[in-house]
């Protein structure tokens, strides 16, 4: 049992998907983030709309460095103690992200997180972490959740080494519920809970925090999320642990580590002691502000190089801060063109090292996929 939360609270949570802690934030800090919120509006994220049409607009990722409390809600210990009470192990900021939605905004359909293309949604045990800056009721439009929609989620084969779930049964949704969130409140959640902002008729704007963070040992599969160097100096120092990672440089390549497996695994290489890959592109279309996931550029690079088509790949690390690296697990008994495969002690270091990084009992990995695939993913959008 945690003492950061009780049992009771731990209880709750596993039954219900989600758990309310109560006056988390001061008056003053919410009114920090307020004014904070109202400054960077105009220059939110909401493609095709101009602060303040009626709309949603996002503040993200290395905004968080634009004031400094953001920064201070990022890593606020009220927060991060529930939070990783829940996750069970210390967490990584997979998401920052502060919501405004205007007034006469129509509000979001119910639906749910988990998306196995997207640096946010892609980790196996992650959580939201929302703290409403305005009272979520009937005026500002309230945030409803299906008490146990968590559960329609099940993990396929928890003796898995890269794990998979099944689709969840919309049927079997509970009716949602309206957790009657007030300004500075908690609402933990759930990767799988599935939740609802119906719309308001408040006159002024509905505005909340949205972080969602992952246990370290749960990366996310798309990849995670690069932060800036001015976003991790904008951290307290008891914060910066929250970044995994933080860089300037700009991804250049992406490169894929498949495994044929076995007593002794194996591994392909290019007859010149490179893995498959090469220069990738963003996928930007379809995801949002949190680009990062190479998995399509190398999808097509695999089609090119190897002739096979790679339909999952799970992400492992980020070398000298520009490559991306991916593996694979082939069950085939392929042998490419061009290509070996290699035993792990014949493998140049640096792709020993990748492999030993793969091959951790100790992480938790899932099936990231390409944006293009995304509607194939158990009915979540």
């Amino acid at each position: 049992m945690s003492d950061i939360l009780n049992r009771t609270q731990m209880d709750d949570y596993a039954r219900d998907g989600h758990l309310i802690v109560r006056g988390v934030l001061s008056k003053g800090e919410i009114a920090a983030l307020r004014r904070a919120m109202a400054g960077l509006a105009p220059t939110a994220y909401a493609p095709g709309l101009q602060y303040p049409a009626p709309g949603k607009y996002t503040i993200q990722g290395n905004q968080l460095a634009e004031h400094p409390a953001l920064a201070e809600v990022a890593a606020h210990p009220s927060i991060i103690g529930p939070v990783e009470a829940l996750l069970e192990r210390p967490a990584h900021l997979s998401a920052f992200v502060a919501y405004i939605r205007t007034p006469d905004d129509r509000g979001g359909g119910a639906h749910n997180d988990y998306k196995r293309w997207r640096p946010v949604g892609s980790s196996m045990n992650w959580l939201f972490a929302i703290v409403p800056l305005t009272d979520f009721d009937a005026e500002y439009g309230p945030l409803l959740v299906s008490p146990g929609s968590h559960k329609l989620h099940q993990v396929l084969d928890p003796r898995a080494r890269i794990l998979d779930v099944s689709a969840p049964d919309r049927a079997q949704l509970a009716p949602f519920v309206d957790p009657e969130l007030k300004a500075g409140d908690l609402l933990l959640m759930n990767m799988y809970a599935w939740h609802e902002p119906p719309p308001g008729t408040a006159r002024q704007d509905r505005c909340g925090i949205f972080n969602k963070y992952c246990a370290v040992d749960a990366p996310p599969a798309a990849g995670h999320f690069r932060y800036s160097h001015a976003a991790y100096q904008a951290l307290r120092d008891e914060g910066k642990r929250l970044l995994a990672i933080h860089s300037d440089c700009p991804l250049k390549n992406t490169r894929l580590l498949i495994e044929r497996p076995g007593t002794e695994p194996v591994y392909l290489l290019r007859d010149d002691g490179q893995l498959p890959g090469g220069s990738g592109w963003e996928e930007a279309e379809g995801v949002g502000w949190d680009v990062g996931a190479r998995i399509g550029a190398l999808q097509a690079l695999a089609r090119e190089q190897l002739g096979a088509e790679i339909p999952w790949m799970s992400y492992i690390a980020d070398v000298d801060e520009t490559e991306r690296v991916y593996g694979y697990v082939d069950e085939s008994a392929t042998d490419y063109r061009g290509y070996r495969w290699c035993a792990e002690a014949e493998l140049p270091d640096a792709v020993r090292s990748l492999a030993t990084q793969w091959q951790r009992p100790d992480i938790v990995r899932g099936k990231g996929v390409a944006v293009s695939q995304r509607r194939e993913q158990y009915g979540v959008g």
